[in-house]
This record gives C-alpha cells, sequence and structure tokens, in this order.
C-alpha cells in the first residue's frame, strides 16, 4: 500500500512540475493580452471564440491544476511586482 501512494505522489508532483509553467505562460499571456486591448476583464471574456472559452475553463477550473495555478499567479505576482503592496 505504501508504494502505491508513493507512486501516486510522484505522479502528482510530476503532474505540478510540469503544469507551472504552462500555467505561468497562460497567466501572462492573458494579462498581455488585457493590457494591450485596454478592455475590462468582463469585457474581454465576452470577447472570447467558444475555443477560448474552454481553453480558459479547462486551464483555470480544473481541480487539478489549482495548485499548479495558485503557484504560477504567485510566481507572476511576484516576478511583476511595481512596488505596491
Amino acid at each position: 500500500m505504501t508504494s502505491a501512494w508513493l507512486f501516486f505522489g510522484i505522479v502528482v508532483l510530476l503532474y505540478f512540475i510540469v503544469m507551472v509553467p504552462i500555467q505561468y505562460l497562460y497567466i501572462s499571456g492573458i494579462k498581455e493580452r488585457a493590457r494591450k486591448s485596454k478592455l475590462s476583464q468582463e469585457q474581454m471574456y465576452e470577447n472570447m471564440s467558444f475555443e477560448e472559452e474552454q481553453l480558459h475553463f479547462h486551464m483555470q477550473g480544473n481541480i487539478l491544476n489549482w495548485p499548479a495555478a495558485l503557484a504560477a499567479n504567485a510566481l507572476y505576482r511576484i516576478r511583476h511586482h511595481k512596488g505596491k503592496l
């Protein structure tokens, strides 16, 4: 039983390690697009195509991606900190 939990833990850790850079690139792309378009978040999501909406839902809404999304968001905020707290 212990080896099964160890294997599961390793798989989850590898998934987390792989997903953090993917989530970081996604978050930075969304923020850059919002900055360039100068639209509110609501308007930007209303203008998304169906495919983009589905991608966003699966990248940000999947419960397995939440830890990686939180880590990537924290990393993004640290790297793009502009002196405001």
